[in-house]
């Protein structure tokens, strides 16, 4: 099937674009180079920015998608707790980030998923504890925590409003240590609010990491789910067999 005339300029443009960050020509500029009609530029640049390949306008010049991501240890970045600040921070320090979180805590009752992960019944009341991570004043993640009432009944650390930095982790700190978790994760287009708290580029998938925590009984001590832009992390694991 023969390409469109839309098809075709999206492709010349794809094919001339300059290195992370170098501005595109202008739309007049595209115009007159392919010989198209400003409303078949604009529909071949929207299909280029939809592809995750270059900046939507916004008023502003049009660049090429400069993707910087930092990595996610999931095996090793829970130990990285001390008292200069909370793990996942203190992992993208190490990266020479800088890392921030907005945190807020909440009473909730608890939703069927959410109840099910936790081995408790539906509508328990329960702490969330919700945070919008950025590094380098770029949004970064979207992740929420859920605890079971035995974690956080009578533990005054969980209603601090700010993170915490202590050895081992708030859990460990307050006697609830996990000694196991189970992890997965999924990929999904966000939502809307997901695409605009996150301030993600069109065409952009979601990685979806949830965690869940048990303690030396088998306890599910934490369920935590994080959202996150698939361009701006590296998910990785260590995995160690035995002969």
């Amino acid at each position: 099937m023969p390409e469109t005339l839309q098809e075709r300029v999206a492709r010349l443009i794809r094919d001339s674009l300059g290195e992370p960050g170098a501005a595109l020509p202008s739309e007049a500029e595209l115009v007159e180079r392919y010989g198209a009609s400003r409303n078949t530029v604009r529909a071949a640049l929207a299909a280029l920015e939809a592809e995750g390949l270059i900046t939507s306008s916004q008023g502003r010049t049009r660049r090429v998608r400069q993707i910087s991501r930092w990595e996610w240890k999931m095996a090793e970045w829970e130990k990285a707790h001390n008292n200069d600040g909370d793990a996942w921070a203190n992992t993208i320090k190490a990266q020479g980030g800088t890392p921030k979180n907005d945190l807020q805590i909440l009473s909730i009752q608890a939703p069927a998923d959410v109840a099910e992960v936790l081995q408790i019944p539906a509508g328990t009341a329960i702490q969330a504890r919700n945070r919008l991570r950025w590094v380098n004043d770029e949004p970064h993640q979207l992740s929420d925590s859920y605890f079971p009432p035995f974690v956080t009944d009578g533990n005054d650390l969980f209603w601090n409003p700010s993170d915490l930095g202590v050895p081992g982790g708030l859990l460990a700190a307050t006697g609830h240590k996990q000694v196991r978790w189970h992890d997965t994760l999924t990929a999904r287009m966000p939502s809307a609010e997901e695409s605009q708290r996150l301030m993600m580029a069109p065409g952009t998938p979601l990685l979806v990491h949830t965690r869940v925590g048990y303690d030396a009984e088998g306890r599910p001590v934490r369920y935590m789910v994080t959202r996150m832009a698939a361009d701006r992390v590296e998910v990785s694991y260590d995995l160690n067999t035995d002969d």
